[in-house]
């Protein structure tokens, strides 16, 4: 009896901590053209995107670890954010996606502040029967997973960003 105790009381920390260190930070759409959409959605709703390039020092997708690259626009909206989403290069998760089911929404991320808890919930994702479908890190600044989640027919990131890298760009509300 005191054996299971001890394990539940250990299976609780872990969960009490991967809780206290994750938080929904975004939701992501996928599209063709970053500077064209979000150009459209900042006049339109009057919010600045932050935009990088993205070519992590480390790239899986599926049985292949070639090198792909994409590009990411951000807007920090209240405590969340929305990121728009469009590869760059190489193949990946990303083109599939656009090829087959076109434009539009693609993950939600949850972003972990503590490098153990986000591996405790990526391995917690695979043991569960989840398929991590992308991944990709850099050695300096960040880790990233995309895993589907069968169950409701949806995509999670599960996100570790120690520091993000230099912006690329701003595309700002013109009406400021």
């Amino acid at each position: 009896y005191f054996g299971i105790l001890r394990k539940r009381d250990i299976c609780y920390s872990l969960i009490l901590s991967i809780l206290h260190s994750a938080n929904l930070d975004h939701q992501s759409f996928l599209v063709r053209d970053i500077g064209f959409v979000a150009g459209n959605i900042s006049h339109t709703l009057g919010i600045d995107f932050d935009t990088w390039t993205i070519q992590p020092e480390v790239c899986r997708y599926g049985d292949s670890e070639d090198p792909y690259a994409f590009k990411i626009a951000i807007a920090t909206i209240g405590n969340s954010k929305l990121e728009l989403i469009s590869p760059t290069g190489g193949e990946s998760h990303l083109n599939d996606h656009l090829t087959e089911k076109g434009e539009g929404y693609h993950h939600s991320g949850i972003a972990y502040s503590d490098y153990g808890a986000f591996e405790v919930a990526k391995t917690g994702l695979l043991q569960q029967g989840y398929l991590s479908i992308q991944s990709g890190k850099t050695k300096a600044h960040f880790e990233f997973d995309y895993s589907k989640l069968a169950s409701a027919s949806m995509i999670i990131e599960l996100l570790w960003v120690e520091k993000m890298p230099e912006s690329d760009g701003k595309i700002l509300n013109h009406q400021n």
